[in-house]
């Protein structure tokens, strides 16, 4: 019975840790148009579930690739589509590459 009981709760832990890692899975990946640029950095809104907004602030620096309709960080315009990837272990959102989706 005990081992049963045991063999339970890992089972348990092991399916919460799993759902904690599926849903940390792209945490690292921005979708949303920009609403604002201001270099160093750039505001945009992602839409959540239903009709909630959330605004989001993006650091770039001489490092971030820019692709897709846009070449480079002073080609792109407020309301782009844009796929931003992130910096995956930092604290701060710093844009590693930005892909202009055409509209």
């Amino acid at each position: 019975m005990r081992t049963r009981l045991i063999f339970a709760l890992a089972f348990i832990g092991l399916f919460l840790a799993v759902v904690y890692w599926i849903s940390t899975w792209n945490d690292h990946q921005i979708e949303g148009t920009i609403e604002q640029i201001n270099i160093p950095q750039l505001m945009i809104t992602t839409e959540n579930s239903g009709s909630e907004m959330k605004l989001r602030t993006v650091l770039i620096n001489e490092e971030t690739k820019v692709t897709g309709d846009a070449d480079d960080v002073q080609q792109l315009r407020t309301g782009q589509r844009v796929i931003v990837e992130l910096v995956p272990d930092g604290n701060l959102n710093i844009a590693v590459s930005i892909h202009v989706q055409s509209d």
